[in-house]
């Protein structure tokens, strides 16, 4: 039997089913029940809060921008001036990850399951990597 190498590949629609539709339309997220995120501050960020990790309630939906917006409202300019440039976008020694994986797209959908997403921040300066 022959198969073509072009119809088994990933992303390929030769022989791919189309996509399941969602059950029900998202939910906007001032709608949404709040979720919990777990986040851990490393580095220059661990004194901006004495909790460990801090618990943030955020509704379900949420990116990694809104995690960071809310951890600004909550500290201020005692974080913001360390995760921020200027013109408000994420530095690139500030990294992410959420459940373990690096999120270097802050604006994408966080998988909230039935635990809370566990997000980690840390903050590399030159000596560590950054």
């Amino acid at each position: 039997m022959n198969v073509r190498w072009d119809a088994v590949v990933v992303d390929n629609h030769f022989w791919t089913e189309p996509p399941p539709r969602a059950a029900h339309p998202a939910a906007k997220k001032e709608d949404a029940a709040p979720v919990p995120v777990k986040v851990w501050l490393y580095g220059n960020l661990a004194s901006v809060s004495e909790e460990r990790p801090v618990v943030l309630q955020i509704p379900q939906g949420f990116t990694v921008a809104d995690v960071l917006a809310e951890l600004t409202r909550r500290y201020g300019e005692a974080f913001s001036e360390h995760v921020f440039t200027a013109d408000g976008k994420k530095i690139r020694q500030c990294r992410v990850f959420v459940d373990g994986l690096p999120a270097d797209d802050v604006d994408a959908p966080v998988h909230a399951g039935p635990t809370p997403a566990l997000v980690e921040i840390i903050l590399l300066t030159a000596i560590e990597g950054g």
